[in-house]
């Protein structure tokens, strides 16, 4: 059922033609003798490596308020010879392959092919063995890889222009600012002492390096390998942090800190520079500014805490010519995507109100020859589903029409020439399945060889038009002063009010004690809690978390609103006089969805 709906419309710009080659498909003994080949001309054709030349001006660190203007200029430079390019048959899979240098001679630059599409790629010469070899992370190892894919008409010649490889792996690089290096223990007194030097370990699964001082001081760049669509980068700060004020005699605490940064790919530079806040508090609140280059561009995060990061999209090569096939949405603007909700599913009548509908409209009196389409996802299932079925790079064609697409799909052609392809209930419930942002390009030819490139950007959302779950909220009493989640604070220094509003009700309430050294489960018992414990349901726990100032049952049901105040909870942990962390971990779920925040806390001895 997924695999026809896949075949229509998965979402997806074949990875932004980065450009190369490989080996080719069916080649004639005489081939100027048959004619209904065509030919791909490779005449103007380049391989371009793009490169990054940046030019970084900031503040003293990320204790100011704000970074200054960071730039970053693109460039490209024309690969060696020795990269492989290759040409293969989208139809059969059979390519063939050649060096760039191989490429430049006459003789190669008119290749006939039989029609039908082809992705022409290229790669560093270390690309493959990188790729299919075991190791996952290394020091000063970027590989390149680009791709496009061009339809050969018979009797025609294809040109494949300027293509760019980028950069196949994820490029990371750690800064440690002066002031968070003179609040941590010198590599030297750690030695001496037998504690952890000051480091920055940043892993992908089980690939892992760790940046010293030295490492971070010299610039030194890890490359890891992108093994999903997206990546999350796992950030570990290590090291013994002085929390005494600075007219007192240094106090060192071992610090493991945590966070991650989501959403990575293969192409992009993630620059992570960590610094200090509120020090002179004695409390380990560490500030990260992450940069996050894309070929020449970059999007910049700073806060106090790791975001999800948008990305700068690089435009595609291709452009499409003019009066060639217009492609458009019927009943919206094509431009602004398409969204599909629960509320667009009609559950009495056991269908789709309104059904995905795309136009394809030939110009001046042509006919439309052929559609293919390529696609993309921010989903890593839908993106595992699509190379499961070899289309994912390939794409697959929508016209003329495909059996394939007939349980999904109905194609139609009007005698004006004009082909609609409309999913079927059974393609939006397939497509349904799969939650996230996805994209396809439609590329569109008409009978004089005129092609169009158009981006089609559905948006899947489960469950309804909003999801965004219940709101939470951290504050002082007086509500003047908000905390962030995720923050590690010295439980001295907060007061905890918390607020909690729905737009409809609550349905789960949960608090989780995590806690080693100061909370243990041990500990709780003889408070007469646990480390797990449901506000709606709270059985034998019902009074202890009353006496806390937790609502329970009803208080929490009966409410589109809950705020409650667990400041006195900090008396208790000043009574154990243990020192260590202690976070509780706050999960809420309404019908919209399911919120999780952590109040993380560094408990000191009184």
């Amino acid at each position: 059922m997924r695999r026809c709906m896949l075949s229509f419309f998965a979402v997806g710009a074949l990875l932004l033609s980065v450009g190369c080659k490989d080996e080719g498909a069916n080649f004639p003994s005489n081939p100027e003798e048959e004619t209904g080949m065509g030919y791909l001309s490779l005449s103007d054709f380049r391989v371009n490596v793009a490169e990054h030349a940046e030019e970084i001006t900031s503040g003293s660190g990320l204790g100011t308020e704000q970074a200054r203007q960071t730039r970053v200029v693109g460039t490209t430079t024309d690969a060696p010879g020795e990269y492989k390019v290759k040409i293969r048959s989208a139809k059969s899979g059979e390519e063939m392959e050649y060096t760039y240098a191989d490429l430049q001679k006459p003789e190669n630059q008119r290749i006939p092919l039989a029609p039908g599409a082809y992705v022409v790629s290229a790669e560093s010469p270390d690309y493959r063995d990188y790729i299919n070899g075991s190791t996952g992370v290394d020091w000063e190892k970027p590989v390149y890889y680009g791709s496009v894919t061009k339809t050969v008409h018979k009797r025609m010649e294809t040109t494949v222009n300027d293509l760019v490889c980028t950069l196949a792996n994820i490029k990371t690089t750690v800064t440690l600012t002066k002031d968070l290096q003179e609040l941590f223990m010198t590599d030297t007194q750690a030695d001496a002492a037998g504690k952890e030097r000051l480091t920055v370990a940043l892993s992908i699964g089980d690939s892992r390096l760790v940046f010293d001082r030295a490492t971070a001081d010299a610039g030194t760049a890890g490359y890891f390998k992108a093994v999903e669509a997206l990546n999350t980068v796992k950030i570990v700060l290590s090291g013994e942090y002085n929390k005494a004020a600075s007219d007192e005699a240094p106090q060192y605490v071992p610090v493991n800190w945590t966070t991650e940064i989501v959403g990575c790919k293969a192409g992009q530079w993630r620059k992570v520079s960590i610094g200090i806040l509120n020090a002179d508090e004695g409390n380990v609140q560490f500030q990260v500014k992450v940069e996050n280059w894309v070929y020449d561009r970059k999007v910049d995060v700073d806060i106090t805490q790791l975001y999800a990061f948008g990305e700068e999209t690089i435009p595609d090569e291709e452009v499409s010519d003019e009066d060639s096939p217009v492609v458009t949405l019927e009943g919206h603007d094509i431009t602004k995507g398409y969204a599909i909700n629960g509320s667009m599913y009609d559950e009495e009548l056991d269908k789709w109100t309104e059904n995905l509908k795309v136009v394809f409209t030939p110009v001046g009196g042509a006919a439309l020859r052929s559609v293919n389409m390529t696609f993309d996802s921010d989903n890593a299932a839908f993106l595992e589903a699509l190379d499961a079925l070899g289309i994912r790079l390939t794409g697959m064609a929508l016209w003329p029409e495909s059996a394939d697409l007939s349980t999904y799909a109905v194609i139609r052609a009007a005698n004006t020439g004009v082909v609609t392809a409309t999913m079927k209930d059974a393609g939006m419930s397939a497509l349904y399945a799969f939650e996230g942002t996805h994209t396809v390009r439609f590329v569109a030819v008409d009978d004089r060889g005129r092609t169009s490139y158009t981006d089609l950007v559905i948006r899947v959302q489960a469950g309804g038009v909003v999801a965004d779950g219940p709101s939470v909220v951290w504050t002082n009493k007086a509500g003047t002063k908000t905390y962030e989640f995720g923050t590690r604070y010295n439980h001295n220094a907060v007061e905890i009010v918390i607020d909690v509003t729905t737009q409809s009700a609550f349905t789960e309430f949960t608090v989780d004690i995590v806690s080693e050294t100061v909370l243990p489960p041990s500990e709780l018992v003889g408070v007469g809690l646990t480390d797990h414990l449901d506000l709606i349901n709270p059985g034998q726990y019902k009074s202890q978390l009353e006496g806390f100032g937790f609502p329970t049952g009803d208080a929490v049901t009966g409410s589109k609103r809950v705020s409650f105040d667990i400041t006195g909870f900090m008396d208790l942990l000043s009574l154990l006089n243990r020192e260590g962390k202690c976070d509780f971990r706050l999960t809420v779920t309404d019908a919209s969805g399911t919120v999780t925040k952590t109040i993380q806390l560094y408990v000191v001895k009184s």
